[in-house]
């Protein structure tokens, strides 16, 4: 029942608990909230309960094998493992581990030579039948040994096995096979025989025809390339091997001997500067004094004629002087 003091106060519930509970867990035992942090470095897997159950769904184990925690006097037997183990990088392999890497590497080459005969043509795929009959010869050649099992093997047999393999691999000893694994680039059997098989491929008629084709086609190219590189002018080609050389010169030496030479040859510059502006005013300055020289001479020149005339005047009027006093003297 509501308060008293409540009772005549609007929107009051008579009929209804003052306290309302929620089945929430009080605060303090509520889980703090939590946020993963996103990190490249961090590698976040994502499971599916429901496609790891339909991945599974229908399969059982056969035979002894039980995983279940009961106790009991026999020893529980699950999975069977051989040791596939292979050496790490620059570790020598042991005769098993190199064992189980031929077989591996033999059983990749295989699938791979089924692939590619399956997407090959009708006139390609004898040559991948008969790779994968070889391939398929020799890694039952290979299984015979059964080095995984541990049992006394016969030296003989062992090493007849091996001639055999060795005559199906045709690998004879470690330097063939380093001079393979040079030749094509490759590091395993499996790779070198790839390799191998598609520099063969590159020798079929119609690659070879497509090969002509593209290099007759490059020719041409090269020719027209050629062609066009002719130096149109040969003095401008001369200035650029000039150039040329000029930078091979000075290819070895740093910019900052370079710096440091054309800031030690700044005050020649200037002085240069300098004097060339000297030695142009002194041009425009002879120019003047000979202008002037040539009025001068000019009008000395001038002078000299107007002297001479004046001279034979004079000349003319003592001889007209001369012949009045002779005919004085003779009246």
């Amino acid at each position: 029942m509501a308060d008293p003091k409540y009772e005549n106060l609007p929107g009051i519930a008579y009929d209804q608990p003052d306290v309302y509970e929620t089945g929430d867990l009080p605060e303090a035992d509520q889980p703090e909230p939590f946020e993963e942090e996103e990190n490249e470095s961090i590698e976040q897997l994502h499971l599916s309960v429901k496609d790891s159950f339909n991945k599974f769904k229908g399969k059982f184990l056969t035979g002894n094998v039980d995983f279940s925690d009961r106790l009991s006097r026999k020893t529980r037997i699950g999975y069977r493992a051989g040791e596939w183990e292979l050496a790490a990088e620059g570790e020598p392999e042991t005769a098993l581990e190199r064992y189980n890497r031929l077989r591996c590497e033999f059983s990749e080459l295989l699938e791979q030579v089924t692939e590619q005969r399956d997407k090959a043509t009708e006139s390609e795929k004898d040559e991948h039948i008969k790779l994968a009959a070889h391939i398929n010869s020799t890694k039952k050649l290979l299984e015979e040994l059964k080095l995984e099992e541990g049992e006394q093997i016969d030296p003989k047999a062992e090493k007849l096995k091996l001639h055999k393999l060795e005559q199906a691999a045709g690998v004879r000893d470690e330097e063939a096979f380093r001079k393979l694994q040079i030749a094509t680039g490759e590091a395993t059997l499996c790779g070198a025989a790839a390799t191998l098989a598609a520099r063969a491929a590159l020798l079929r008629p119609a690659e070879l025809a497509a090969a002509d084709a593209r290099l007759a086609a490059l020719l041409a190219n090269l020719d027209t390339l050629r062609a066009a590189l002719k130096p149109a002018n040969p003095e401008l080609e001369a200035k650029v091997n000039e150039l040329h050389k000029l930078l091979q010169q000075v290819d070895g030496v740093s910019h900052a001997e370079i710096l440091e030479r054309i800031e030690a040859l700044e005050a020649l510059h200037n002085h240069a500067k300098n004097f060339g502006k000297s030695l142009a005013e002194l041009e425009t300055l002879q120019s003047t004094v000979a202008s002037g020289v040539h009025n001068n001479k000019e009008l000395l020149q001038g002078v000299q004629e107007v002297f001479a005339h004046n001279v034979d005047n004079l000349h003319k009027e003592i001889r007209k002087l001369d012949e009045r006093i002779s005919k004085l003297a003779a009246a």
